[in-house]
């Protein structure tokens, strides 16, 4: 038990400081003041995004982070994320089902990606060209090309991208 007690103590520990490296960097890189919030946008709602809700949610309590709008394909996930996350129970978010549509939504200043692994690279650069830092889940890339690309866009937008 105190193993286990550890673990989930680390995993939840490791889970906030990387959300709130995620959300500092958008904080210092953009036009906006240190009062201002920083507006989130994730993207993918399946079981994995319930790591980046609670971890949003818990450095918005404190921070200048605001989780805005949430995108799926799947109209259905959308309609029931307030019920399958409870942190946003509650929240005004604009839903997107298409994510193009989302990169353009210029008042989002950052994005979460927790999707399927296929698609990281392409949404890292998409965003990226958009102006928008990014997070995005493990693996980054199918090969190591994709990541140079990855790379590329993150420094020619100057934007923070983690993973």
């Amino acid at each position: 038990m105190h193993g286990s007690t550890r673990r989930t103590f680390l995993k939840s520990s490791a889970a906030i400081a990387g959300a709130a490296t995620f959300a500092a960097p958008a904080i210092a890189q953009s036009t906006k003041s240190a009062n201002e919030r920083i507006r989130v946008a994730l993207v993918g709602l399946g079981g994995r995004m319930s790591g980046h809700i609670g971890s949003l949610a818990a450095i918005a309590q404190s921070d200048n982070v605001e989780i805005a709008a949430i995108c799926d394909c799947d109209q259905g996930k959308l309609d029931s994320a307030a019920k399958r996350y409870p942190p946003l129970a509650g929240l005004k978010l604009t839903t997107y089902t298409e994510q193009r549509k989302l990169l353009d939504d210029k008042s989002i200043d950052a994005v979460s990606f927790s999707t399927q692994d296929h698609w990281h690279a392409l949404q890292t650069i998409w965003a990226c060209q958009a102006g928008k830092d990014v997070y995005v889940e493990k693996p980054p890339t199918w090969c190591v090309w994709e990541g140079r690309k990855m790379v590329e866009a993150a420094r020619k937008y100057k934007r923070m991208v983690q993973i």
